[in-house]
């Protein structure tokens, strides 16, 4: 067996140390070196994908959340603005429309945080058309890193339909191009 253990949840490194340990309180000591070492070795996998201890919340970010209310607050004027039903997107030709926000209704998590290139990254997104309309608020890994505002229009399939913008916008430039954004992808409500 490998100890290279990077393609593992957190749920199969927690098991693998429950089973190390079941097998080392066991009689059979042919196997505790073997279970020794990958107990030792699920537990650093572990400890590196901790960012907080467990119980422990990350500190409050006051940044962050002013930027997830302000999201939220543009994803309520776009809802009153312009029809982003799944049942419009589909009649005018999207096989896998987007939901505005997430079903809880926050904003969405950006892939940039599932391959790490961003530490938090909100967006809310509708797709139509013409490409994916985003509007996002990235702040970058790192300890004291600056989070940004993007926004705009993307093609289907490109990177930053993918992971997010890269770019820096001032705030209110990457809600007005959003709102354009849309402007070009959905019906105005009546």
């Amino acid at each position: 067996m490998s100890l290279d253990l990077t393609g593992k949840t957190a749920a199969e490194l927690k098991a693998m140390v429950a089973n190390a340990e079941a097998i080392l309180a066991g009689a059979n000591t042919k196997l505790h070196v073997k279970a020794q070492q990958f107990r030792e070795a699920a537990q650093a996998a572990l400890a590196e994908r901790r960012v907080a201890p467990p119980g422990q919340r990350a500190e409050p970010n006051p940044e962050l959340d002013a930027a997830v209310a302000r999201i939220k607050a543009v994803a309520a004027e776009a809802l009153a603005k312009f029809d982003l039903t799944p049942e419009t997107a589909k009649a005018r030709g999207i096989t896998t429309p987007h939901a505005l926000l997430a079903g809880s209704g926050a904003p969405k998590t950006g892939g940039g945080v599932r391959t790490k290139k961003f530490k938090r990254c909100p967006y809310i997104s509708y797709r139509g058309p013409g490409g994916i309309a985003i509007l996002q608020y990235a702040l970058p890994p790192g300890e004291g890193a600056t989070g940004f505002w993007a926004g705009g229009l993307v093609a289907v399939g490109s990177d930053e339909s993918k992971t997010g913008f890269d770019a820096a916008m001032e705030p209110e430039a990457a809600i007005a191009a959003f709102l354009k954004a849309l402007s070009e992808l959905a019906p105005a409500r009546p």
